[in-house]
Parts: structure tokens; sequence; C-alpha cells
């Protein structure tokens, strides 16, 4: 298989560090993106090489200047292969007292961002007949915590997105994948109180900002609640990370090369990365299974009279599959 080129969001610090990294290891080429890119990301590639190229990017742009950069990008190389939508930040707040200002701007990098990105790169793969459209994603898109909920409605806003666009564009050869990531070792898993306006956007949390637990709601109602769920963390950060970086970069490289432990397998696009995400997703379905079945003659109340189930109801299932 001749190089794949790759464009790479958020690749200054974490997973999309680590990620360019691999694909540099498995000699395909790179555009890592991000603010200050070459500067954060260059001492960390360990020889230069003409497969990589550092690109000064802001998922947070607007569209007119994404579309004008994402055309600059593609003219590096001549074309792109992979797009990997890996910005992210994290938001420690109780629903009750986030600031709209917080909110907005974490929205723009996890979900906003990516979508325009998306927007920008479908007329080149459609013109060029294939490309894959890849999105760092997170488990708490299938089961959430609390004090995170605009996260992870952010990425359960993601995951969806991605799957009714991969049913838009696979006629197309365009392949799309969310990989739903749990715990790793990046600050991206030590929330901060804000997203801050001026912290970059596509890098995880900076050292300098508040870690996981260090801020407390200012209603004192919660307290009880908030101690209880940041205490679990309280322990040798060692002891606390569940899931190997390396292995992560690795399989999601393979997933999309065909490779690997992905060899033979057919396409999907969600897929679970993590032990803990795994156990996490594995609670959630059996308990979505329960509910359905508790729930099941509240939930059925079909119109007398109507044909839905024999004129449209097979029919719309097939659009609702994310088997392939």
């Amino acid at each position: 298989m001749a190089p794949l080129v790759w464009f790479v969001t958020g690749a200054t610090s974490g997973i999309g560090a680590a990620l360019v990294a691999e694909i540099l290891l498995r000699g395909d080429r790179v555009i890592a993106t991000g603010r200050k890119v070459e500067e954060r990301l260059g001492p960390q590639i360990p020889q230069k090489s003409d497969h990589v190229v550092f690109f000064e990017f802001d998922v947070t742009a607007e569209k007119s200047e994404i579309v004008q950069k994402v055309n600059e990008a593609w003219a590096i190389f001549g074309h792109i292969d992979v797009v990997v939508n890996n910005a992210g930040v994290s938001l420690l707040k109780s629903a009750e007292e986030a600031e709209d200002a917080d909110v907005m701007k974490m929205f723009q990098v996890n979900l906003f961002g990516p979508m325009r990105v998306t927007q920008a790169f479908l007329p080149h793969f459609r013109n060029q007949g294939s490309g894959t459209l890849a999105f760092t994603s997170s488990s708490s898109a299938r089961y959430t915590v609390p004090f995170m909920s605009h996260y992870c409605a952010s990425k359960a806003a993601l995951s969806t997105y991605v799957e009714a666009l991969q049913t838009e564009v696979r006629p197309l050869g365009i392949r799309c994948v969310s990989f739903e990531c749990g715990g790793f070792l990046t600050m991206l898993g030590q929330p901060r109180a804000t997203t801050d306006a001026d912290a970059d956007a596509d890098a995880d949390a900076d050292a300098n900002k508040p870690s996981f637990g260090s801020t407390q709601p200012g209603v004192e109602a919660y307290l009880p609640l908030f101690a209880e769920f940041t205490g679990i963390f309280n322990v040798n950060p060692d002891d606390m990370v569940p899931n190997d970086m390396g292995k992560l970069t690795t399989r999601m490289v393979d997933c999309v090369k065909g490779e690997g432990l992905a060899k033979g397998r057919p396409w999907a696009v969600r897929i679970i990365m993590g032990s803990d995400a795994f156990s996490g997703a594995q609670q959630r379905l059996q308990e979505d299974q329960i509910l359905l079945s508790r729930w099941e003659d509240m939930s059925k109340m079909y119109r007398e009279g109507s044909r839905y189930n024999e004129l449209v109801g097979p029919k719309m299932l097939k659009f609702n599959s994310i088997l392939y």
C-alpha cells in the first residue's frame, strides 16, 4: 500500500501527538496541526522528516478561514487520505453553574469545529472518490458522569453526527469512524473548571490549569456528590490510568488501514477504545435492554389503521443500522 497522507488536528499533545508519532512510524505522511504546533510538537519528533509538516490551524476559526486553510493543506502533498478530528477540551462544572461562554467555547472545539473541518474536506474527498474521516470521541458519548454534563453532551452529539454522516457519504467512497476513548494519560483527563477562551483549543488541558477535582461547586447542595465523585480519583496517578496510549494509537491506525487487529474486519463507524470504556459500554447496553423491556408497553403506541410497519418501518431500519 502506498503511504497515506494524514491531517491531524489537536496534534500538539496527548493523543494527537502520540498519533502523529505512530503515523510516522508506519511510514505514512502527516500534516500535524494546532496552535504553535512546530514549537510544541517539533521537539517530540525524534527525527526531522519530509513525511511530517507542521501546520498552524485553529478548529474554532470561522468557516471561511477553515476552508482556506484546508485548501492550503491539501496542496502540500497534492491530496489527503485521512482526516483525524482530534482536538478537544473538557469542562468540570455542575449543569446549574456552568457559564454560557465556557459551554459554547467547549462545543466550538468538540463539535462545531469538527463539523466545519469535515464540511471543508468533503468536496475534496468527493472529487477524489475516497477518504477517511476519523473523530476522537469519548466513552462519555455512551455513558455519563456528574459535573461533566456539557462535555458528555458534546461527545454524544459528535458520535451521533458521525453515524449519520457515514450513512450520507458511504455511497461516495468516504468512510467515517468515531473512536470513543476511555481513560488515557493525557491532561484532558483532568477537566478544567473553565475552557478558558485564551487557552489552546487544539491541545489537552495545560499543565497549569486546575487538576481534576481542584474546583468545587459554589452551590453547597452539590458538595457531597462532588466529593464522592472526585474522591474516586484521589489515588496515585500511575494507578489511575487504565489504558495504554501506545496501544490506542497503534489500533487507531490499524482500523484506518485495515491492518493488525483490524485486518479482515468489516468497517465500524463507532469503536470503543479502552478497557474501562468497554466495561462501561457493556453495563450501559445491559441497562438499556432492561429499560426497553421494562417500558415496552409504555413505548408502543401505534395509531389504529397505520400502515407504517408495512410501508415504511423496514426501510427506515436500514438507514438506522450501523452494521456494514
